[in-house]
């Protein structure tokens, strides 16, 4: 969102990151281990199924949706990093960020959500010293 609001051009890295925190919570892995039943109660109505809980957080969750927000003021400073296999962030995330940030680059690592931290940080390194070169 800082990328998206800066009055002026910043790098902009988002790590791993979804486009909206919807994604994380209604789709990823995180969808397992969210307590739906007690959201269910504490929302008081029993009556609504999860997946009604589900598209309920879902529509207060995206207001996080960065691809509602400005385009950055230098789209290009963008570098996303993602993993080929992340149980928490879909692939299709990463790719509707790419296409609302037209200019920016996706940048893919081999593993998960976890892993990709472990055995790649050089290339997160890499993405940072690529993103402020382009500030230049």
């Amino acid at each position: 969102m800082v990328g998206s609001l800066h009055p002026t051009p910043v790098a902009t890295l988002p790590f791993l990151a979804p486009h909206s925190a919807a994604v994380a919570f209604c789709e990823g892995i995180l969808r397992h281990g969210t307590a739906w039943d007690a959201l269910r109660h504490d929302l008081q109505n029993v009556g609504m199924t999860i997946e009604e809980v589900r598209e309920r957080m879902r529509s207060v969750l995206s207001l996080t949706d960065v691809t509602q927000f400005p385009i950055p003021k230098s789209p290009s400073a963008a570098i996303f990093v993602a993993a080929t296999d992340d149980g928490y962030i879909p692939r299709h995330s990463i790719l509707e960020l790419q296409r609302a940030w037209p200019g920016s680059e996706v940048r893919w690592v081999t593993g998960g959500h976890v892993s990709s931290f472990i055995l790649h940080n050089d290339a997160f390194r890499r993405a940072i010293r690529d993103s402020l070169d382009r500030l230049s």
